[in-house]
């Protein structure tokens, strides 16, 4: 009982000081052998406190440098539909955008079949590559029926999201993700400004309102950046 009581007590001391900015991203920690004689533990208790921190995502430790505190990944929950703006703005983050395209959408058989009857013409689509810190962090390609948010063409999207201007023009009232694991292509590459090969997480989002979908959308994340997790309560 010792020992656990000895790994918890420096797996508080490593925490207290990353999340209150003591100790900042890229910063060395203290060895394991300074460890040791800080909290009179043993080499195996400090190693396993150092390692589960490092398997979290806390901490990244590299053969013959040291342990250093790692960059923090965003997580989203997956099954809420939240502005990606706000999103940033809570925790901290500087945010931006660039808007690559804002047009009527070309034909497509997806397209058909995601929006059923509603006619190609009616089809708007938008290219935002959102930014954290000056860190691409969202590439968003979404489509949106006209029929339902007639304005969508015009909005300045530098000013107000496409999440945030549905929310007002069409309030949401059911919401459908789809996440995958995806290898982005060159253009994405370049728009999130990370190399071929990088993994990514492709999150497709349909919303409606009413009874009628409003939005289909296909954000793209770079996973070295982003995460998305949950939480289940039995019964409810």
């Amino acid at each position: 009982m010792a020992k656990q009581n000895k790994s918890l007590q420096i797996r508080d001391f490593i925490l207290t000081r990353i999340r209150n900015g003591a100790w900042i991203t890229g910063q060395k920690i203290p060895s394991e052998a300074e460890l040791m004689s800080l909290f009179s533990a043993s080499r195996m208790t400090v190693h396993r406190a150092v390692k589960e921190l490092a398997a979290e995502g806390h901490l990244l430790r590299e053969r013959g440098r040291g342990t250093f505190v790692a960059k923090r990944i965003p997580r989203s929950e997956l099954l809420t539909v939240r502005d990606i703006v706000v999103e940033i703005k809570e925790r901290g983050g500087t945010y931006y955008n660039e808007v690559k395209h804002v047009g009527y959408a070309n034909q497509s058989a997806r397209l058909s079949h995601v929006f059923g009857g509603v006619p190609i013409a009616s089809i708007a689509h938008s290219i935002i590559v959102h930014y954290e810190n000056g860190e691409p962090l969202q590439l968003e390609n979404r489509w949106v029926d006209l029929n339902m948010v007639p304005g969508y063409l015009t909005v300045d999207f530098t000013t107000c999201s496409p999440s945030r201007y549905l929310s007002q023009e069409a309030p949401l009232q059911k919401a459908e993700h789809e996440l995958t694991a995806a290898l982005p292509n060159q253009e994405q590459q370049n728009f999130l400004e990370i190399r071929a090969g990088d993994p990514c997480l492709l999150l497709k989002r349909k919303t409606w309102s009413g009874d009628r979908l409003v939005s289909y959308a296909e954000l793209l994340y770079p996973a070295s950046r982003y995460s998305f997790g949950g939480v289940f309560t039995p019964g409810t």
